[in-house]
């Protein structure tokens, strides 16, 4: 996989993650899982916040 499609699916995946991430923390009545609906939360907030760093990293390799 070349680093520009890397690069497009991190971008996509941190998008995706993070628009779940702010649904969860919209829902009025969230579900459980694992016991804490924190710990989902704070998976998808993980998740979103990798895969943006990752986009940027390899944005910046490509730059110089």
């Amino acid at each position: 996989m070349t680093n520009k499609n890397k690069k497009t699916l991190y971008l996509i995946s941190g998008i995706l993650t993070g628009i779940v991430f702010i649904s969860s923390i919209l829902d009025a009545e969230p579900g459980s899982l694992l016991g804490s609906i924190w710990l989902f939360r704070l998976g998808w907030l993980i998740m979103s916040v990798s895969s943006f760093i990752s986009y940027y990293n390899i944005k910046k390799i490509q730059k110089n």
